[in-house]
C-alpha cells in the first residue's frame, strides 16, 4: 500500500495516562510530523494532554504503541519571558548605552555560577549608544561592535543612569 493512502488515527486524551478522558479521534492520510499533529490537536481541543497514535494496519510499524505527551512549559520560563517582554516595551524607543562583558572562569572570581564555580565579569572599555528596539537586536549590535563570540552579557544604561565620569577631556 502506498504511504500517502494509508489511514492513521490519533486519539486525544485529557488527564493522566490510565485515568484520562477520551476527547475525540482524528484521522488523516499520509505522513504527518509531530508538530503538525500538535497543531491539529490544539485546534480541536486546547485541553488535550496525551495523543495515542494508531498507524494504518498496512504500515510496517503497525502494532507499536506511540504516545505523544503535550510539552509542558516551565512556568518560570513563561514568567521570565513575560517580564522580559514588559521591559522591552518599557524601553522601546529610548536611547540606551550598551556595555558588554565577558564571563571569565577563575578561582579568585568575585561571583559564583549556579554550580558554585567562581567567575568574574570583565567589561569592555567601550560602550555604544543606540535606540532600543529589543534585546535580540541589541545582541546583534553587540556582535557588530565587538565581534560574535567576543562578549557574553551586556548591561543597559539610560543616559540619566550612567555613572559619573571619573575624568573628562575637552
Amino acid at each position: 500500500m502506498h504511504p500517502d493512502t494509508m489511514k492513521h488515527k490519533a486519539s486525544l486524551w485529557f488527564g493522566d495516562v490510565g485515568k484520562s478522558i477520551h476527547i475525540t479521534d482524528v484521522y488523516w492520510e499520509g505522513d504527518i510530523t509531530q508538530q503538525e499533529l500538535i497543531e491539529v490537536a490544539d485546534q480541536i481541543s486546547p485541553d488535550w494532554q496525551t495523543i495515542d497514535l494508531e498507524l494504518d494496519p498496512h504500515h510496517p510499524c503497525h502494532g507499536r504503541t506511540y504516545r505523544l505527551t503535550r510539552p509542558m512549559a516551565d512556568p518560570s520560563e513563561d514568567e521570565d519571558a513575560l517580564s522580559a517582554r514588559q521591559v522591552e516595551l518599557a524601553l522601546a524607543g529610548e536611547y540606551v548605552w550598551v556595555h558588554c562583558c565577558q564571563i571569565v572562569m577563575r578561582p579568585d572570581g568575585d561571583l559564583r555560577d549556579d554550580a558554585g564555580r567562581p567567575f568574574s565579569r570583565v567589561f569592555s572599555t567601550l560602550m555604544f549608544c543606540t535606540e532600543f528596539t529589543s534585546f535580540e537586536d541589541t545582541a546583534l549590535q553587540c556582535d557588530e561592535n565587538f565581534g560574535a563570540g567576543e562578549w557574553d552579557e551586556y548591561e543597559l544604561y539610560l543616559d540619566d543612569a550612567l555613572p559619573t565620569p571619573v575624568a573628562s577631556f575637552g
